[in-house]
Formats: C-alpha cells, sequence, structure tokens
C-alpha cells in the first residue's frame, strides 16, 4: 500500500493519443500517472520499472492486443497483484468473459463518463489495499507459527500435512519438503482417527502421543468457518509434566493407603466393640462410636477425593466406553450405604422408569459409580432423621436424568452458582450452621466427570426443603420421553 506521499501509481495503455490523454486529465489529480501508447512499450517499461497498482489497458490495438498484455501480466510470479481495467467497446456477453477470463479485473465500456472512470480506478486501487493487507497478515501468521515453540502442523480434508513449522520439523526429524504431503495418520501413528469433522469427539478428546520417546499433548486450532479444510494441531511436549504428574500421583497414593490402614483398622474395632465384642455398651457410647464410625468414614471420603483430585487435575479424565445400566448401578450404590442409611435413621425411595432398556448410558462404570457415590454420601451426611433420600431415572428425549434429592437443610441461593467448584462449600439454610463440611472436592469431581462423558450436572434447592442434585447423560439408544420422575 502506498504511503500519503506517494499517490498510487496508474498506468494508461491506450494507443488513441486523445483517448489517452482524456484518461489522464481525469486521473491525473489523485494518482501519479504515466501513458503508453501500445502494450510493448508497457511491457518493456515493467522490466526495469516497478509495475503500477492500475493499468487502465484499451482492448483493440495494433501489435499486442489488451487482452493478449493481460495474459501476459497474469503469467508473470507477481502478476497477481495488479489491478486492470479493460477500456472496451465490445457490448457482446462473450467478449467481456473473454476480457474477464483472460486476467482482467474490471471493464469499462467505451464511451465512459469521467467519475465512472475514477471510481473503478479507486475500486481496483481499494483491492490493491486489502489484498496487500491480507498478504502481510498471512506472512505475519505463517512467520509466528514457524517460531512458535510448539510444534504445529496442519492438514487438509484428505489427511495429507500442508504446513509443519521448525519445531515440528524438528520433532519429526524431517525437512518440511519431507513432511509436505505425508498422511497424519502414517506420520504420527497417535492421530489415527484423523481427519473427520473438527467439532466431533475425535478431536476433543485427543490424548497423548509418542514421538522420538516423548510425550505430546495434542491440541486442535478448529479453522475459522465450518467450510475450512485445513485443521491445525500444536504439539506439546509435556513429557516432563507427566513424568511428575506420575510422581505426585504416586505420593499421593502412598500417603492415601498409608492413612486407609490406620483408619480401616480403627473402623474394624470400633464395628467389633459397638456389636458387643466386650459386652454390652451403655446406649451413650454406642452413640459415641457411631458418631465415631461417620468420622471414619467422612475421613476415607476425603482422602479418596483428594487422590481422585490428584489423578485429575491438569489433564483430561479418561472415560471407558461401556454399556451401563445406571438404575442398577445407582442401586447398588444405595445399598452399599444401607447400613449408615439404616444407623442414621433416613428412609431411602427410589423411582425408575418401568422399561429397563431406558435407564442405559455409554459410559465408564467405575467413574459413574464415583458419581452416585459422591451424591448420595453428601446427601446422607446433610439430612437429619427421620429425613427421606430420593433417588429417580427419568429419560427426556435422547437424555437419561439421575437425581439425589434430601429432605436436609438445602443450601443458600448465593452459594448454588459455585457449589460445583474447586473448594467451594455451600453455606447451609439451617440455623445455627454456617457452612457444609468437607474438602469442596467431591462436586467438583462429580462435574468432571459427567462432563467427560459429554453431560451435565446441576442442582435445584431451597433453604429449608432440601436439595436435589441432578446428572443428565446421553442415553445409549432412542425412545419415548417418560414423564419426569
Amino acid at each position: 500500500m502506498t504511503s500519503s506521499s506517494e499517490p498510487p501509481r496508474v498506468w494508461i495503455v491506450d494507443d488513441s493519443p486523445l483517448d489517452a490523454e482524456r484518461a489522464r486529465r481525469v486521473l491525473a489529480g489523485s494518482y501519479a500517472v504515466q501513458v503508453f501508447q501500445d502494450g510493448s512499450a508497457a511491457l518493456e517499461r515493467l522490466t526495469s520499472h516497478a509495475p503500477p497498482h492500475v493499468m487502465v489497458l484499451d482492448w483493440v490495438m495494433p501489435g499486442i492486443s489488451g487482452v493478449e498484455v493481460c495474459k501476459f501480466l497474469r503469467a508473470e510470479p507477481n502478476g497477481g497483484a495488479l489491478g486492470i481495467l479493460l477500456l472496451t467497446s465490445h457490448r457482446s456477453v462473450e467478449q467481456i468473459v473473454e476480457g474477464l477470463s483472460a486476467g482482467a479485473n474490471d471493464y469499462l465500456s467505451k464511451p465512459y463518463e469521467d467519475e465512472e472512470l475514477r471510481a473503478r480506478v479507486m475500486s481496483q486501487i481499494r483491492a490493491r489495499e486489502l489484498l496487500e493487507r491480507a498478504t502481510r497478515a498471512e506472512d505475519l501468521n505463517r512467520r509466528l507459527l514457524q517460531s512458535a515453540p510448539d510444534a504445529m502442523i496442519a492438514f487438509d480434508a484428505r489427511g495429507q500435512l500442508t504446513f509443519a513449522n521448525q519445531e515440528a520439523c524438528r520433532v519429526l526429524e524431517s525437512s518440511q519438503t519431507e513432511l509436505l504431503g505425508q498422511a497424519i495418520g502414517a506420520l504420527i501413528p497417535g492421530l489415527p482417527q484423523l481427519p473427520g469433522d473438527p467439532s466431533g469427539d475425535a478431536y476433543r478428546t485427543l490424548t497423548d502421543v509418542e514421538i522420538g520417546g516423548r510425550l505430546f499433548s495434542p491440541t486442535v486450532r478448529l479453522p475459522p468457518t465450518p467450510s475450512s479444510a485445513v485443521v491445525t494441531i500444536s504439539l506439546r511436549d509435556v513429557t516432563e509434566r507427566r513424568q511428575a504428574e506420575a510422581r505426585r500421583l504416586d505420593f499421593y497414593s502412598i500417603i492415601a493407603h498409608d492413612l486407609r490402614s490406620p483408619l480401616n483398622a480403627i473402623s474394624l474395632r470400633t464395628h467389633l466393640i459397638s456389636n458387643g465384642k466386650h459386652g454390652p455398651l451403655p446406649p451413650g457410647l454406642v452413640a459415641d462410636i457411631h458418631k465415631i464410625e461417620g468420622s471414619i468414614q467422612s475421613l476415607v471420603v476425603m482422602i479418596n477425593d483428594f487422590l481422585e483430585m490428584a489423578r485429575v487435575d491438569g489433564s483430561p479424565i479418561k472415560i471407558e466406553r461401556d454399556e451401563v445400566d445406571v438404575a442398577s448401578l445407582l442401586d447398588a450404590t444405595m445399598e452399599a450405604f444401607r447400613p449408615l442409611l439404616d444407623n442414621s435413621g433416613l428412609t431411602w425411595q427410589r423411582r425408575v422408569p418401568g422399561v429397563a432398556s431406558d435407564c442405559s448410558v455409554v459410559g465408564d462404570q467405575k467413574r459413574l459409580s464415583q458419581v452416585f457415590t459422591n451424591l448420595v454420601g453428601n446427601a446422607i451426611k446433610f439430612t437429619r432423621p427421620p429425613g427421606v433420600i430420593t433417588t429417580s431415572i427419568g429419560r427426556f428425549d435422547m437424555w437419561i436424568e439421575i437425581s439425589v434429592a434430601d429432605t436436609g437443610p438445602g443450601v443458600a441461593a448465593d452459594a448454588l452458582p459455585t457449589l460445583f467448584d474447586r473448594y467451594t462449600r455451600g453455606a447451609a439454610g439451617e440455623a445455627g450452621s454456617n457452612e457444609v463440611a468437607g474438602s469442596g472436592l467431591g462436586l467438583m469431581i462429580v462435574r468432571e466427570i459427567v462432563e467427560a462423558h459429554g453431560g451435565s450436572v446441576g442442582v435445584v434447592s431451597e433453604v429449608g426443603s432440601g436439595s436435589r442434585f441432578w446428572v443428565r447423560l446421553p442415553g445409549s439408544m432412542g425412545g419415548p420421553a417418560s414423564l419426569r420422575a
């Protein structure tokens, strides 16, 4: 783009001195105008001088015609940026198409009005400026990608590599020339599912890939529009990070094991004592032992939460994909809590659809069991006798909703929006109780697991009326929507 001190250059190529002088007068006030009597003179000038921004070219000239000049200019390596306005007395569609096909950007029929010539030249100048801006932006973007610290690769809809920056060439131990055109699946075997729909699950769930003994975390950069053919992937070296995570997880596992062992021993002894191993106990002592057992169970849950947090922190949750009957899984969870329910003086109500197949989802049974255990454990923890815990399952179009409701004190309204955030504990609605006890990790882990399944989680609560925590998961099969349980 030219600066304000250097007006854009316009060449007028016309064998008619009268027509050329008229065009020169029209444009001279705004542009640096040069006039040539034929195409040969203009082409010769191009060999030793900078090209113009716009060439106003007469179609019919002796020797080389305007159409032939167009074809020659467009065949040159740098001829694409030049704006060509073709002056013609031809009126037929076929002749106009011929001129535009030869490379002209626009045409103007003779005779023309002065203002129309100015407007069409200005249009070509603006188009040239926009093209230069886009070219500079593309060049800057390419230079930034080339110097990026992470390996960056791009591939087209056929899965063939179209770009690799310097770091990618180093990681893949090949030059860019050797890499271009290779199939992405063969080049990086850890990405066999590509290409595909950039918005699909395959792109959202990419796991670490190993290249040359190093671990890399792939991140998909989606194209700006769905119709774009090129998808970019950045590969970040996470070898040291994954090793540190493994060491940290090992450390937490050791700590958790060392804490569980004495807690299990304490729990076993209190259970034996409360069951009369050393003879009958006063009712007050039995009540205290039950409280001790409840505190031990709370410590075990907290240890499990911290250990699970160590597993998921900094890396996506890995989900197995199997058919899971959530009704049976929820029932099994409640049965595991049956002793605690009985000791706490609570009642369990169960609501499920009439058709068992309506309760199936595709997911990770172990992870979903964690979700139900957290929700049921919380409901029991915060409900006083003679309270009721209600588990419900309903089907809504393609979604399965599982809910756990209690008759506890409820959660204050201002605490609900952040209840599933890390280390957040909701304010209870019961008088004299300011906070919900616990680490604040359980519900965050529930959210992480549910979202990894492609689902959502939420809560409905009213102070003094209890809470209902719900989980929605994609169903494994279609079926009619059932009524809300």
